[in-house]
């Protein structure tokens, strides 16, 4: 499996034994840093657009200056994939705030770093797909919006770490964090969705939670089905009581959630709008691999 590394001090694609970085960078130090997640399928980038613009989102909500413009970012992003020579990469793209004085105040900061890693991707084998996962409502909540926007996709992630912790020590494979007011808010990496007598579900935005781009396409992809959905502040009774129960993130996709709590989602399957959704996505997915998706800044 090769790996590739990007740092924009070097200008090009490095081994991973040469890409270093300053213990006094800031995203080192103190998670003063935003991030993107994506992948490829075909070699294609998905939904490189929307990553592009939640990473920039995210660094004016911290007030981070990202000093590469749209297509530098892609360029690199397609350099280091490319470098790898794998068929498909999971990507991650960091831009830290950089090297620092050793004291909390960014006005210390340097010049912005960037960051691209790219690996072969890993998705669950099919069997995982067909059985679904088991999943806990953790106690570890979610931080305050009032504390730290969780809209902001940033390199502080030990609420979430915390979070698959609790759920996995317990022998479960994924963790769903509650809000601070105990509404259902999203998974440990992943948005969180629910089927209740034919209609989907996902806890609104209000409640706290990053505002992921897979979400945003299976909304998109529910529309064209024909399948009614909304956002609500959803209870973690009403997700125990759903029919289906299914996670999104980039690279995963949809994925069932069929054992919640210790107890079976529904009949203990996986739902007939997940599977719907899932071969939906498959779809579109193909369509980007073959040229005719929106698969964004290429």
């Amino acid at each position: 499996m090769a790996i590739k590394v990007y740092l924009s001090t070097a200008g090009r694609p490095l081994d991973p034994g040469e890409a270093t970085i300053s213990v006094f960078d800031r995203g080192f130090l103190y998670g003063d840093s935003v991030y993107e997640t994506l992948r490829t399928i075909g070699g294609r980038f998905v939904e490189m657009g929307r990553h592009l613009d939640r990473l920039r989102r995210s660094a004016d909500g911290i007030g981070l200056e990202i000093p590469f413009s749209d297509p530098e970012i892609t360029a690199a992003t397609r350099a280091t994939c490319d470098a790898t020579g794998n068929a498909d990469s999971y990507v991650r793209i960091v831009v830290t705030r950089g090297i620092g004085e050793l004291v909390l105040d960014p006005r210390h900061a340097g010049a912005p770093l960037l960051v691209v890693i790219a690996k072969e991707i890993h998705v669950p084998p099919p069997e995982v797909y067909a059985r679904g996962l088991a999943v806990r409502i953790v106690d570890v909540r979610k931080i305050s919006r009032r504390s730290l926007d969780p809209t902001l996709k940033t390199g502080n992630y030990l609420n979430s770490i915390q979070a698959l912790r609790q759920a996995t020590e317990g022998a479960a494979e994924d963790a769903i964090m509650l809000s601070i007011d105990g509404a259902v808010a999203e998974g440990a990496t992943s948005n969180v969705f629910m089927v209740k007598e034919g209609r989907l579900l996902t806890p609104s935005l209000k409640t706290g939670l990053l505002s992921g781009i897979t979400r945003a396409v299976v909304l998109e992809l529910a529309a064209e089905l024909g399948i009614p959905s909304a956002e609500a502040t959803i209870m973690p009774d009403e997700l125990r009581a759903a029919d289906e129960v299914f996670l999104t993130s980039s690279v995963r996709g949809p994925i069932a959630v069929t054992t919640l709590d210790g107890a079976p989602v529904g009949d203990g399957g996986v739902g007939p709008i997940t599977r719907r959704l899932s071969a939906r996505y498959d779809a579109y997915l193909a369509g980007i691999a073959a040229g005719a998706g929106r698969s964004g800044a290429e």
